[in-house]
């Protein structure tokens, strides 16, 4: 997913306090036009305006300020890629057996991750907000792998191998006794496009099975990132212990790819923010990922 920068300046201008601030310029203002004319009502709106100036110059270099309005962004990005993902996913899996089972699994998730924000939001433990963000985005990837899955298994239903392996066995005892005129050019492609497919089918196959090992396997990983982050004394500093977990959560590169290719095939304009230090763009890779 792209990292946009946000528009600091216009998050200053637009903020509530600044709003409250117009407002209460604005009737000042009125106030004093009544007895004193104009010009003496227009010295709060002038005074607000070069307020303004002022702080469209110096608020947005703030490092405080900077931090809550991209942890605003990155929220935002969150929730509509979520959205998208959860729409999908109801359009496609709501009928299917284990939606249920596994909505609950999303949710228990949500719940550890919600938890995990509170604490960090006390300020009384060396957990920080940031690193809570990292485990959000995991549950996001719990999400695409199971929309990934289902577009897989879509796939796989399109094909019929046996099918394909008749055809295959035909064109091959085509070219071991090839009828006058035959085309041996033309079988030969017929007969390899056949075996690249058989292939294709058999790695999806394997790939799905990888993916459904990841999908069980995140939750109770999240589980345990979960427990030891509440059992750790408020004094203790968990970045370094958080960063080492989350490392062995995040998806393998070849399940990364697939995730990739499954959201961009069902949802193309969806992508997965990242829990890492390096930005995961999925959909960027996903038609290097189509083999």
């Amino acid at each position: 997913m792209a990292e946009e920068t946000p528009p600091y300046v216009r998050e200053v201008l637009t903020s509530q306090a600044n709003l409250y601030a117009f407002l209460g310029s604005l009737a000042a203002a009125a106030l004093l036009s009544i007895p004193f004319g104009f010009g003496i009502g227009a010295v709060p709106l002038i005074a607000f305006a070069a307020g303004e100036v002022l702080a469209a110059l110096h608020v947005p270099s703030l490092p405080s300020f900077r931090d809550q309005v991209d942890r605003r962004w990155r929220a935002k990005a969150r929730q509509a890629s979520r959205e998208q993902l959860f729409a999908e996913l109801q359009k496609r899996a709501a009928k299917l057996e284990g939606y249920s089972s596994r909505l609950r699994t999303y949710q228990r998730m949500l719940e550890r991750v919600d938890s995990l924000y509170q604490r960090a939001e006390t300020g009384l433990s060396r957990l920080h907000y940031r690193d809570v963000e990292q485990l959000d985005d995991v549950t996001l990837e719990y999400l695409g792998l199971w929309l990934s899955g289902l577009v897989m298994d879509d796939r796989v239903e399109s094909i019929n191998l046996q099918e394909v392996d008749a055809m295959l066995a035909g064109i091959e005892r085509e070219l071991a006794a090839p009828r006058r005129g035959a085309d041996l050019r033309q079988l030969q492609k017929a007969r390899a496009d056949y075996v690249d497919l058989i292939e294709r089918h058999n790695r999806m196959q394997s790939r799905r099975r990888a993916l459904e090992a990841a999908m069980l396997s995140m939750p109770d990983q999240l589980a345990e990132i979960y427990q030891t982050i509440m059992t750790l004394p408020a004094s203790e500093d968990i970045g370094n212990r958080l960063e080492e977990a989350v490392g062995k959560l995040r998806l393998q590169e070849d399940i990364e790819a697939d995730l990739a290719s499954g959201l961009a095939e069902a949802l193309p304009g969806v992508a997965m923010p990242s829990a890492g230090s390096g930005a995961r763009r999925l959909v960027a890779v996903a038609s290097a990922s189509r083999s």
